[in-house]
């Protein structure tokens, strides 16, 4: 939460930028290139090295897959097409990652206070329609569907009208 909350204040300020930032490319174990999301950051005891859980939707798979990577093995929007000529195509644009991500901090506000445990968030991550929500009128007009939910049946929020 408190990683989500600066880098909100740093997109907020143009110091950073949302897709860029969450949206990155990595190898996977039989070096096939995708394209995922970066859902959490974490940093193993006694290493400098970052892990990035990263949620993808494999193109010769129809399975979603998460799966922790190391940092220095991804790379961001700019990266890719800079070192692999590689251009993200189906990503979502600067505006709707933004909104996923104040989307994902206002779920986070709500699965402190439900205890939500490591196992829930993994959960949370799979189901996450990222590949539907690739404008910021999409995951506006998600907003409800999502905390209609019986997972947030407890959740006290009032959505603003969609255009």
């Amino acid at each position: 939460m408190e990683r989500l909350e600066c880098d909100l204040t740093l997109i907020g300020n143009s110091q950073l930028s949302a897709a860029d930032s969450y949206r990155l490319m990595g190898y996977d174990e039989l070096d096939r290139q995708f394209w995922g999301y970066g859902v959490e950051a974490a940093r193993a005891d006694g290493s400098a090295e970052v892990l990035v859980l990263m949620r993808s939707d494999e193109e010769f798979s129809v399975d979603k897959v998460l799966r922790w990577m190391p940092l220095s093995k991804l790379y961001t929007r700019k990266q890719a097409l800079l070192f692999y000529d590689v251009t993200d195509t189906e990503g979502p644009s600067e505006d709707a990652m933004l909104e996923i991500l104040e989307l994902f901090r206002d779920v986070f506000e709500f699965a402190v206070g439900a205890m939500w445990g490591y196992e829930k968030r993994l959960e949370f991550y799979h189901a996450f329609p990222f590949e539907e929500l690739t404008t910021k009128e999409a995951v506006v007009a998600f907003r409800p569907v999502l905390f209609g939910c019986p997972a947030f049946a407890d959740l006290d929020v009032v959505f603003p009208e969609c255009e």
